[in-house]
Formats: C-alpha cells, structure tokens, sequence
C-alpha cells in the first residue's frame, strides 16, 4: 500500500499541472503551455515506473518505448521551456527540434527492437536476465538500451550547465533593461536546476545500475518519489504564476539608427541629466531601458553602452543612483516617513529592492544610514538648544 503511494505521487502531481497548464493559449502563453507538455512527459515517465515497479510486465511491455522516449526528453524540454522563458517568445519544431531529435531517434531505434522482440523475450529483457548469445534482436536491443543511458547520463551534465550559463546571463542581463528586476530574475528557476542537479545523482546511479536498484523495497523509493514529487509540484506551481522575462524581445524600434550620429554624445548626457534629475522618471517603477531610449530618440544598444562607457555601470544601477539620492533628500526632510512610503514614492518595486540598491550604491544598509541620520539629526538639534 505504502509502495503503491509512493509510486503514484509523482504520476498524481504530474498529471495535475499538466491539465492545468495545457488550458493556457500557446500564443499568449508559450513558457506555461510548453510547462504543460513537460509535464505530460513526464507524467508517462512515472506512470511507466509504476507499472515496472509494481510488476505489471504485461501492459509495461506495450510503453516501455515511450518510457525511454520520455526519460530522454525530460532534460530537453525542460531547457526548453527555461528559453521560452528568458530569450525566446515561442516554441519552433524548426528552432527546437535539434533538442528532441536525439531522443526520438533512438526512441525509434528502441521500439522497433521491442516490435521485433515477441512478448516473452521482451519480458525477459526487461527483467534484466541474459537472452542467448546467439540472439541478434536481443543483442541489439541491449546496444540501444546501453546507449539510450550513456545519452541520458550526457543529457545531465550537459543541460545542466547550459541551464545555468542561461539564467545566470538571463538575469545579468536584466540589470542592463530594468529598473526593478525582483519580479524577473529567475531565482526559483535556478534553485530547481541545482536541485534538479542534485537529484540527478538518483538518475545517473538508475541509468548507469537500472531500475532495478530501486525495486528492493519501499525505502528505496521513498527519497526518490517524495523528492521529485516536491520537485515537480512546485515546479507547477511557480511555473504557473512566472511571467516571461524575455530581455531580446521589447526591442520595437528597428527604424532607429544602430548609432545615433546625428546626436553628441554631451547631448545625450544633457539630456539624460534632464530627466532623471529634473523630471524625476527614476520615480517609474517600472522604467525600462527602451522608454529611456525614445525619450532620446536613440535605440536601446546605443543607450545601454552609453550609460556603461560614461558612468561606469548598468541601466538598473544608474536608475538606483538617482533613487538613492533622492531618498536622501526625502529623510532631510521628513525623517520620520516609514521604509515603505519611502520605497513607493522614490520608485522602487519594494522595500528590499531599496534596501539591495542602497547598500549597493553607498556600500553601507540603509538602516544604518538611517539611524546614523537620525543620530546627527538629533545632535543638530541639541546643539541649537545650547546655543
């Protein structure tokens, strides 16, 4: 009973978040609806354990192929989804498909040898027991199989990394965008790709042993199934509530020339100091680069460089900067607003972006920046009563 639950966790979650997510438009939707196809991969990938672990050979004979196709595109869609996400708007067979080809192939490779194989033969492969030497199907199967693990083993190092280039350049890139970066950056992604990491160890040790390492009992599989379980349920559901953080795709303005030569460059800083330090618009929380950019009439390239040649520093620090300063106008004058007030009207997107920026910008936490304010404040006036 406790083996059938835990076996059936996984299949439960998975099944759910793919009804879920596969009711978002595609075209609307691209990442929350690819999520949804990840996720009917891999509910087959678990119900297929749960028919091998339970022993039901019979109807695991007739999807043990879409098994080995699903364990090999799991790794595969999920950086998929993690580019649909970050730097691509939707999901092209003709773009993607040189992710999925590899494992439909050998998929195919797999099933015609199952095909081939009569019913008690494949039963006997499966179970792990030696076939006749002399047995070309059933040599022929095991090639496949051994090779279908080397590639998964592959699949995880290698998309692992490329997961981790991705999102740690994503969310770099985010700062040369961005004012406010806190509802973009891809935290959780990047938390899951290291759990995924670390859970991969299981998956290295099942492809390099076989599944039969985890059939000896109910501990077994309890760290697995309550893992991934967890794994994929959140996957779901923060997945499900993400919105694109595309930094490629807002880029609207091809007629701008590449470089405005028309334009000085003291023009443009002229202007620049015009509208943060005169008109305020570091005060839109949601400032980015390519309204700065039409303000100027320039495009975003040209602006981002700019801003990084003179200034010595990103879009979302330069924003910040004039953030910081005016902030510590507002406590001269109003030393008792609360941090929240503060953030609102200076234009950050919460109180602990204010307090990463400050930090960031005076080398100091803004509570000691406060408190040393207020200490001063408190020392000027006592000064003006002696006197």
């Amino acid at each position: 009973m406790i083996e059938t639950i835990l076996l059936l966790n996984p299949v439960y979650v998975t099944l759910f978040w793919a009804v879920v997510l596969n009711f978002y438009n595609h075209k609307k939707y691209p990442p929350k609806a690819f999520l949804g196809k990840f996720m009917i991969v891999a509910f087959i990938l678990y119900l297929s354990h749960f028919f091998y672990f339970t022993g039901q050979h019979q109807i695991y004979h007739y999807i043990d192929g879409f098994y080995i196709l699903a364990s090999l595109l799991v790794y595969p869609m999920y950086h998929i989804y993690i580019r649909l996400l970050t730097s691509e708007q939707y999901f092209s067979l003709k773009k993607h498909g040189k992710y999925l080809a590899v494992p439909v192939v050998i998929s195919v490779f797999y099933i015609i040898g199952a095909l081939l194989m009569t019913t008690g033969q494949h039963e006997i492969f499966l179970k792990g027991s030696n076939l006749e030497s002399q047995d070309a199907i059933a040599q022929y199967m095991q090639w496949v199989y051994y090779v279908a693990r080397g590639i998964f083993v592959l699949q995880v190092f290698f998309y692992l990394y490329v997961n981790f280039r991705l999102i740690i350049v994503n969310n770099n890139q985010l700062q040369d965008y961005y004012s406010n970066t806190d509802d973009r950056r891809l935290q959780w992604v990047q938390f899951f790709n290291i759990s995924f990491a670390i859970t991969s160890i299981a998956s290295i040790a099942a492809a390099i042993t076989g599944r039969e390492a985890f059939a000896s009992g109910v501990y077994s599989l309890a760290g697995p199934s309550i893992v991934f379980s967890s794994m994929l349920f959140f996957i779901g559901l923060l997945g499900n509530t993400q919105n694109t953080v595309h930094t490629q795709a807002e880029e609207t303005e091809p007629s701008i020339p590449e470089e405005p030569s028309q334009v000085p460059e003291s023009d443009i800083k002229r202007q620049m100091e015009e509208l943060f330090a005169t008109q305020q618009i570091f005060k839109n929380p949601d400032l980015k680069i390519w309204d700065l950019s039409k303000m100027l009439g320039t495009n975003r390239t040209y602006i981002s460089r700019f801003i990084n040649q003179e200034y010595n520093r990103n879009f979302c620090n330069h924003v910040n900067h004039y953030r910081v300063g005016f902030i510590k106008e507002v406590l001269r004058d109003n030393p008792a607003m609360s941090n929240e007030q503060i953030a609102d009207i200076s234009g950050f997107g919460s109180v602990s972006s204010l307090y990463r920026a400050f930090k960031n910008a005076d080398g100091i936490s803004f509570s000691a920046f406060r408190k040393e304010h207020q200490q001063n404040g408190n020392n000027s006036k006592t000064n003006q009563v002696q006197e």
